[in-house]
């Protein structure tokens, strides 16, 4: 008897500590990480037929913060350029490389934007958006294309 319930004690007791390192898990795995992320450069241009155009350009913003969550998996961007209160922009699926060190990020929804890929290992991003006016017959076959590369630094240090 004394032994059945020393045993009903001790499953407790594992179960108990399971739980808590669960929750625990679970809690450091909810939190988002944040990074601040500057553009170095970015260039925009069309290109139709035989003529191709590119210029050095601002289509995305200077300043952003890139708030990443459910294990890099969720990334919310948000532009920080000329206000120092976040202005939400927008939502991204992400899937990582197969080496887990870089990320490629896709919007979600209906919107037409741009595709982020960001490197864990050097914090640097680069946004691209290329339209599909040409494949898909419209626009005059005009595509417009808009690359943006940049740095990153982590929030949550």
């Amino acid at each position: 008897m004394l032994e059945e319930v020393n045993n009903k004690k001790f499953f407790l007791f594992l179960l108990s500590i399971f739980v808590i390192l669960k929750i625990n898990l679970h809690a450091k795995s909810e939190n988002p990480i944040e990074f601040e992320c500057l553009s170095e450069i970015g260039v925009s241009g069309l290109f139709q037929n035989e003529k191709k155009f590119l210029k050095d350009s601002e289509f995305f913003p200077y300043k952003t913060v890139m708030i990443f969550s459910n294990n890099y998996e969720k990334l919310n961007e948000k532009d920080n350029t000329f206000k120092n209160n976040l202005e939400a922009k927008y939502k991204f699926d992400c899937k990582k490389s197969e080496d887990k060190s870089l990320l490629t990020c896709y919007p979600i929804g209906n919107i037409v934007t741009y595709k982020i890929k960001f490197s864990l290992d050097t914090l640097r991003y680069r946004k691209s958006l290329i339209t599909d006016f040409w494949i898909k017959g419209k626009g005059n076959e005009v595509d417009y294309i808009h690359i943006s590369h940049g740095y990153c630094y982590n929030l949550n240090n």
